[in-house]
């Protein structure tokens, strides 16, 4: 099979002749251009022969001009849909059309995007999530707002080549966990949002990334995705053994990414192979449970890329 086959059996459940593999990580590419950025996953992807290339997203959602605090509905309220012209967009949708020209068809191509909620927290400050039930209105319309971005971006990088989008969000994060919310804020705030992304990626490979630890799985059980990827071997989350009890869709995941750069290379060969007893060779891509350091040793991706391989 050829990339784009193995990763599609994969996906829709059928027999591969190996299992997909990939991994990723930030280039902390915010002030780069577009042709920069796409030259750093190329060489990535290239040296490491990865079945999928999923493109990081590091540039970062436009915040208002001045604004640093959400702890007002005025400050709320200054959020506007923006033009996709905006460098944080337009550098990112250039880094998508000069992958797809280099990567040719079979390569498939995963943009990586984060949930309507998250692009303005994570970008004002996590702990101005708390400012948010208290400013109802001007919240959801803030939200609202960052989403008809979003979804008209989806759009656009649909049609610049990518085959699919791997959405990182937080909503399933209880509180009293870090970037955690209550049920009531997920509900409100979160969910709904999440919903009108996915809409838009109808048609992809939705890869529905459930980030964190302290996850509570039922918040986002009935999400339209294709494949679900979360960190599975971390503490309180589920193994890729109860996901498939619990799903029949593709599983992405089954590598310690907190631990990969350090570990021998014996104990990760015994990780794959035990991700592979738990998930089986149909329906999983071979993947940390989310991104590796930059600093991980060559030989380490290298031998996780050749093991994996011999599945």
């Amino acid at each position: 099979m050829n990339r784009r086959e193995r990763f599609l059996a994969a996906v829709e459940g059928r027999e591969p002749d190996r299992p997909p593999v990939t991994a990723w990580v930030h280039f902390l590419s915010d002030h780069l251009s577009g042709a920069d950025t796409a030259e750093l996953h190329l060489k990535f992807l290239r040296e490491y022969d990865w079945d999928i290339a999923k493109l990081m997203n590091d540039y970062r959602y436009p915040v208002p001009a001045g604004l640093e605090r959400l702890d007002s509905a005025e400050a709320m309220r200054r959020f506007r849909k923006l033009s996709l012209d905006e460098p944080a967009f337009a550098r990112q949708l250039d880094a998508i059309r000069r992958m797809r020209r280099e990567l040719g068809p079979d390569w498939p191509i995963l943009d990586t995007m984060f949930d309507p909620y998250q692009q303005v927290v994570r970008n004002v400050g996590f702990a101005e999530g708390k400012h948010i039930p208290l400013h109802r209105d001007a919240a959801l319309e803030m939200i609202g707002t960052v989403s008809d971005t979003l979804c008209a971006y989806v759009a656009a990088a649909r049609e610049a080549g990518a085959d699919g989008f791997f959405i990182s969000i937080n909503t399933a994060i209880r509180d009293g966990y870090p970037r955690g919310v209550t049920d009531a804020v997920s509900h409100e705030f979160q969910r709904p949002f999440d919903l009108r992304l996915l809409a838009a990626a109808e048609g992809t490979v939705r890869v529905l990334h459930v980030h964190g630890v302290g996850l509570d799985l039922d918040r986002v059980q009935d999400y339209p995705c294709e494949v679900i990827s979360l960190s599975d071997r971390l503490a309180g989350n589920p193994s890729l053994a109860q996901l498939r009890e619990r799903t029949g869709k593709c599983l992405m995941g089954g590598i310690d990414e907190t631990r990969i750069q350090e570990r021998p290379l014996p104990e990760l060969r015994a990780e794959i192979d035990d991700a592979y007893a738990q998930a089986g060779r149909r329906g999983w891509i071979v993947a940390p449970g989310c991104t590796v350091a930059s600093f991980t040793p060559q030989r380490t991706l290298r031998c996780m890329r050749e093991h994996a391989g011999r599945l």
